[in-house]
């Protein structure tokens, strides 16, 4: 028995799949000499550390990590969010009780001050993270984010958190390289492959349906764990399976309050980080109750959209319910032609 769109998911999924870019790389590549070759220095001048260029150490976080790669083109047609960036953590030996080190932003001016040339590349301090965005025509193409990290005597790692003229900042307790072994682990081998591009997949939904950037929108590292904790069994080569069984256990891990007409007043669904510090990935989206059902209401079509096409039992038909959510890239094969029953033998028709 033929699997249903097999082809047309390995088509789309080599269309969409992001898997080098050089002038990103060349970009980082930059940026890391620029904080290797003066970071030392500036740090000696403040008093804070006394290190030299070979203490420091980046590695990538996220989409763009070794052995998870899980990023995705913009849309050809120029529609939904363009941008997209990579992170790229930085991890200094830095005593963060010693006095002048106390205020985690303090290190994060100092890195912007390093990266920054004046009327040409403007970095910004964000809570997280020092980022620096690249524009073309006046708009964004794509960023590097930098969270910096204090290593301390015993090996832990502290996140400088706080944005510049915040009150709240603090060194918060993370594991950036446990993270990166927790997605490693997700994406190794055939199993990890067909995962990587169930993550894809609902990727390329959030692309599609969220056109700009805010405090609604699902972040892709929720989205990536949920996809990973949900995954439907390895199923070789049948990505609509299991995009579809993948949705489905997805959406029973979300709680509905209902008022008494019926209607969705509160949505909840919890993820959180699976190592330290295990926070809420969603924080942002609970500012407000809407976005949380917003961001249910269009999982659950996306769901739905799939469920339809798994259960249709043309291709042709199957592919246009994938189009409504993963968008005009996927190939909608031609309809099926009809059997004509005319030509039948003989002995069949006068039987």
């Amino acid at each position: 028995m033929s699997i249903k769109l097999k082809k047309q998911f390995e088509n789309f999924h080599t269309a969409i799949a992001l898997t080098t870019h050089h002038e990103l790389q060349n970009k980082r590549t930059i940026l890391q000499s620029d904080i290797e070759n003066n970071l030392p220095d500036k740090l000696n001048e403040e008093e804070m550390a006394e290190i030299t260029k070979s203490d420091l150490r980046f590695i990538d976080q996220g989409s763009w990590a070794f052995g998870v790669k899980t990023s995705i083109k913009p849309n050809v047609d120029g529609s939904g969010d363009q941008t997209f960036d990579r992170d790229v953590a930085v991890i200094i030996p830095l005593n963060k009780d010693k006095e002048e080190n106390k205020d985690p932003r303090k290190i994060k001016k100092i890195i912007r001050e390093i990266l920054e040339i004046k009327d040409k590349r403007i970095p910004a301090i964000k809570d997280p993270c020092v980022t620096v965005n690249y524009s073309k025509e006046g708009n964004e193409i794509y960023h590097l984010d930098f969270p910096i990290y204090a290593k301390d005597s015993n090996e832990k790692l502290w996140l400088a958190r706080g944005k510049e003229f915040s009150e709240n900042y603090e060194w918060q307790e993370a594991d950036p390289e446990g993270l990166n072994e927790y997605f490693q682990d997700h994406f190794s081998g055939e199993i990890g492959n067909q995962k990587r591009r169930i993550v894809r997949y609902i990727k390329k939904w959030k692309q599609n349906k969220y056109t700009t950037l805010g405090k609604d929108v699902p972040p892709s590292i929720g989205l990536t764990i949920l996809a990973c904790d949900n995954f439907y069994q390895y199923s070789e080569g049948d990505d609509l399976q299991c995009l579809h069984k993948t949705l489905q256990n997805i959406l029973s891990k979300f709680s509905l309050t209902y008022d008494f007409d019926g209607n969705i007043t509160k949505v909840n669904i919890s993820c959180n980080l699976p190592t330290t510090p295990y926070s809420d990935v969603f924080y942002k989206m609970r500012d407000s109750d809407d976005h949380l059902i917003k961001f249910y209401k269009r999982f659950k079509k996306f769901a739905e959209n799939i469920e339809n096409a798994f259960k249709v039992e043309h291709d042709h038909e199957a592919a246009n319910y994938v189009v409504k959510s993963l968008g005009e890239e996927f190939e909608v094969p031609p309809k099926e032609a009809k059997k004509d029953n005319s030509s039948l033998k003989k002995e069949d028709r006068f039987a």
